[in-house]
């Protein structure tokens, strides 16, 4: 799942649920038994310290949402969904400054899936 800087509570993550949040920070990790491959902690930091590995760069499985006028395909652009914690196509160019989480590296023809993803945070 994608996860956003958490304004309201500084140094957490909180689920996406905003389309082209600029505020991305990356995706959970673990899904489809794609294991993380390294591990950063920090614990004892009550700010900085969560529960779940989040993928700042390298592929991880993501949840991601195709609907009929934009399915994913390998190589595209994926940026936040307005569905929680699912990614989209990046569509508009202009929105997707600063919110883009990666590129695809598999499709999804429509519907919501998991899609392998490049995790670049641009």
């Amino acid at each position: 799942m994608v996860v956003v800087i958490d304004p309201a509570h500084p140094g957490q993550l909180k689920l996406a649920a905003d389309p082209y949040d600029r505020k991305v920070a990356g995706i959970i990790s673990g899904a489809n038994g794609l294991e993380p491959g390294i591990r950063l902690t920090a614990e004892g930091a009550n700010m900085i310290d969560g529960d779940q590995p989040v993928a700042l760069a390298g592929r991880v499985w993501c949840w991601c949402d195709a609907d009929a006028s934009a399915p994913i395909e390998p190589g595209d652009m994926l940026t936040t969904s307005g569905i929680p914690g699912h990614a989209m196509k990046a569509t508009d160019p202009t929105r997707a400054f600063g919110a883009v989480i990666g590129k695809a590296m598999t499709p999804l023809k429509e519907g919501k899936g998991l899609v392998l993803v490049f995790v670049n945070l641009q």
